[in-house]
Formats: C-alpha cells, sequence, structure tokens
C-alpha cells in the first residue's frame, strides 16, 4: 500500500466535507447571482424608461424571474450552452403571461409590452453571461470553481482510454487530480496519483481536494462494488459522472454531451437534500390528523380484539429503524398471547426467506386477526409511530432486531431512512414477495426516493389493501 493509499483511508469519513462542497453547488451560486443582477438591471431600466415600472414590481420581477429559473433546474443541473439557453427561453415565454395574471389580480395591471420586454432582455443577458462562462471554460480557465476537480475511476484498461480521450479532447470543465483502479492494473497517464480497489476512492478524492468522480465502466467491474462505490460517493457529497464509453456522435446529437465527452450526470439522492425535510414535516402532520380521525376506529377494534381472545388489544414490539435506533412499534394484537413461545415449534412450517419468517396459514393468528391482517387495519396504531418521528408513511418495511443481525453489510443501506407503515415491498406484493426482492425494492425506494414517489405509493396503497394481495 502506498502512502497516499494509507492516508487516504485513514481520512475519517466526515472530513473535509466542508471544504469540498459539490462544484455543481458553487457554479448554481455564480448562475443566481448573474441573473439576480440581469434581471435588477433590466427592472432599473424599465423604471427610469418610457414604461415608467413601479418599483415595487420590478422587486417582484426579479424574484419571480429567479424562482422561474430555479423551477427549470437550471441551477442545480449541468448542461451544455444550447440547453441552459433553451430553459432560459422556456422561463421569458412562460413568465410573461403570469406576470400578467399577478398585476391584473393585484389591481396594478402591465403592458403585454412591457412583461414581455423585461422577460425577453432578462434571458438575453442570462444567456450571455452563460455564454462567457462557458468559453473561459473551454480555455481551462477556472471561473470562480466552475471546474471539477475529479478522479477517474474504472479498470486500469478503462480508465486509461478514458485518461488518453481526456487529452485528445481537452475537456475544460474537468481537471484530473487522480485516479482509482478497481483492479491491480497500471495507468501510467494518470496526471496525479493513483489507488488500487474501489474503496480507496472516497479517501482519494478528499486527499486531492476533489469535488466529483468520472467514471469509466467495464464490465469486468462487479456491479455490487459499483453500487457501494455510489453509497461512499453519496454520503461523501462527492458528484458522479459516467462516461458512456463511445465517441461523441458527429454534430452532437446528444443533449448530454458534455465538452466533447458523452457523459451522464448521476445527481445526489434527494434525500440529502430540502425535500426530504418536508418530507418529515409532512409525515407527522398528516399522521396526526389520520390518528385523530381514527381513534373511533382503532378503539372500536381494541375492543373487539379484547373479545375476539385473551390477551392485550395491543401489540408492542421492538423494531430497528433509521440509522440502527431501536424503538417500539404499535400494532392491534393479531395473534395468540404465546405467539413468541410457539415460533420455535413452527421452524420447520417457515415459508419465507432469509432473515423472515412467515407462514401463509400461520395457527397463532387469531380469528379477527386473520381479518385484519388482510385489511391492514392492524396497522392503525403505527400512526403514533410517524407522529413520534420514528417511522415515516412511506418507507421501508421495519424489520425485527433478529433480522437485522442477519443481514449482509449492503442491506444495511435500507436503514439509512425511516422505516414506513407502507413503502414499495407493500404496493409490489406484500408477503408474496421474494427476500431478494424486498431488499431491492427497499434499496430502490431509499436511492430514488422523491415527494412525488411517495404520493404514488400512498396512492397504490388504497389500491394493494382493496385487492388484499400478499396480506397474511
Amino acid at each position: 500500500m502506498t502512502i497516499l493509499e494509507a492516508r487516504a483511508l485513514a481520512v475519517p469519513a466526515t472530513a473535509g466535507r466542508a471544504r469540498m462542497e459539490p462544484v455543481v453547488h458553487r457554479a448554481s451560486r455564480v448562475l443566481l447571482a448573474g441573473d439576480a443582477l440581469a434581471a435588477t438591471v433590466v427592472a432599473a431600466l424599465a423604471i427610469s424608461g418610457p414604461t415608467a415600472l413601479d418599483p415595487d414590481l420590478a422587486g417582484a420581477f426579479v424574484l419571480a424571474w429567479l424562482v422561474a429559473v430555479a423551477l427549470t433546474g437550471d441551477y442545480r443541473l449541468p448542461g451544455t450552452l444550447g440547453l441552459r439557453a433553451r430553459r432560459l427561453g422556456l422561463v421569458a415565454l412562460a413568465l410573461p403571461t403570469l406576470v400578467l395574471l399577478a398585476t391584473n389580480v393585484l389591481h396594478r395591471p402591465l403592458l403585454p409590452g412591457t412583461a414581455t420586454v423585461l422577460c425577453l432582455s432578462t434571458a438575453a443577458l442570462g444567456i450571455a453571461g452563460r455564454g462567457v462562462l462557458a468559453a473561459a471554460s473551454r480555455r481551462g480557465f477556472v471561473v470562480l470553481g466552475l471546474v471539477h476537480r475529479v478522479v477517474v475511476v474504472g479498470s486500469s484498461e478503462s480508465a486509461t482510454t478514458l485518461l488518453r480521450r481526456f487529452d485528445q479532447v481537452r475537456a475544460g470543465r474537468f481537471e484530473v487530480v487522480g485516479a482509482c483502479v478497481a483492479d491491480d492494473g497500471t495507468c501510467e497517464v494518470a496526471p496525479g496519483p493513483v489507488t488500487h480497489g474501489l474503496q480507496t476512492c472516497t479517501g482519494l478524492a478528499r486527499a486531492c481536494d476533489a469535488d466529483a468522480v468520472l467514471l469509466a465502466p467495464d464490465p469486468a467491474i462487479d456491479p455490487a462494488e459499483l453500487l457501494r462505490l455510489q453509497w461512499a460517493l453519496d454520503d461523501s457529497g462527492l458528484d458522479t459522472f459516467v462516461w458512456a464509453g463511445v465517441p461523441a456522435p458527429a454534430g452532437g446529437r446528444t443533449s448530454l454531451d458534455l465538452d466533447g465527452l458523452p457523459l451522464l450526470h448521476v445527481g445526489r439522492p434527494r434525500r440529502l437534500g430540502l425535500s426530504y425535510a418536508v418530507k418529515r414535516l409532512l409525515d407527522r402532520l398528516l399522521a396526526l390528523v389520520a390518528l385523530l380521525l381514527a381513534a373511533p376506529v382503532i378503539a372500536v377494534l381494541a375492543v373487539a380484539v379484547r373479545i375476539d381472545s385473551e390477551g392485550p388489544a395491543f401489540y408492542r414490539h421492538t423494531r430497528v429503524g433509521k440509522d440502527d435506533t431501536r424503538f417500539t412499534m404499535w400494532k392491534l394484537r393479531t395473534m395468540t398471547v404465546n405467539a413468541a413461545a410457539v415460533r420455535a415449534q413452527l421452524h420447520e412450517a417457515n415459508q419465507a426467506e432469509g432473515p423472515l419468517f412467515k407462514i401463509r396459514e400461520d395457527p397463532r393468528v387469531t380469528r379477527l386477526g386473520k381479518w385484519l391482517r388482510r385489511t391492514s387495519l392492524d396497522e392503525l396504531p403505527q400512526l403514533l409511530n410517524v407522529v413520534r418521528g420514528q417511522m415515516s408513511l412511506v418507507g421501508p418495511r421495519p424489520a425485527l432486531p433478529s433480522e437485522v443481525d442477519q443481514y449482509h453489510p449492503d442491506v444495511r443501506h435500507r436503514m439509512i431512512v425511516h422505516p414506513g407503515i407502507t413503502g414499495l415491498w407493500q404496493v409490489s406484493g406484500r408477503s408474496d414477495l421474494s427476500w431478494e426482492e424486498s431488499v431491492r425494492l427497499d434499496q430502490r425506494y431509499v436511492d430514488d426516493w422523491s415527494l412525488m414517489l411517495d404520493l404514488k405509493i400512498l396512492l397504490r396503497t388504497v389500491v394493494a389493501v382493496c385487492r388484499r394481495a400478499g396480506a397474511y
């Protein structure tokens, strides 16, 4: 092991995050400041011009312009100058109508031509500013942090091929500061230090003050290793670019072409952004409202459980939540009081795979319990866990401690978010799923989470509950 490899592995996982802010975020601030300046200049000229724009409306226009551009994703997504120009053009076409509607509602109407001129002028200045930055980047100038410092990752063969391609196209948006090869081969063309083994990648990036990784795929690299690498890059705040491995088509026919190299940009998981905080707030508010509305139903069902069989109405059990924390999960009791003691006798009847324990016709389930499970009404008390912040309305299946003890390290990735009352596992088959399929769905949810995905799962949950498929 080289000195640099030892240093990379020795750096704590949290080190360097403050100084290694993703370049795309620094570039976002540059573009935002430039657009704010452009909109302010245009609005100021309009105030003193023949249209005599109201100063209050001028400030509102600047804010509306910045919000509209942000909604196109231009401040957070990479793109060529042409793609960025199309985004600003879309805003310039759509915003005048919204401006006219807003000013009419406020009883301070504008002339239709005024709003159009404001938007077109601001778009023109914004495109010009982006053109200056793009031209400077192509010539290798670091314009306020708009050039990515990258570590090339791949096999010795694919990484070498990509680095030679860099020398040919002179990609100005990227400065290669090191290379990480998955095998024991050499990468002599790397302009910086080289480490071996994908597990050294994040450490090398911190040691070289890189803000992104450029991946050169190779079929010889284990896909599971690549998945673990992506999780590590997400946690370290590193952007990921993936080389397509083919020459750029003539005429630039692909809109994902960056500086002559056909690349895909892998964005950071939304669970690391502000939208996940919005999810957590909505979880608690919606769960509180639902719990208050469902309280009479829960009370009636609790009485029915006590009448149907001996024992308490509610079942409490320890589950494993986000980041391996333990919490007490509440459900309406659906089994006999001696269910835990009888389980050892039913070990041979287990029909589930992996660490799960499931029996389709479980003799421990009470008569009312079978109906509660088919309708999923036994899970209503879990709304209390959501209100207390221990669970979410949507998330991976809450696991038992005995299951977690048997988890492969990769499976633990599903536990970096809060477990949910429902999730992809429930709307995709519930207990009919195999263990591998259940894990795959949970990991997919963690990596691809969005508020829209949660909404789709909640709507599909209603259908799944009505069908009662996989509920036993």
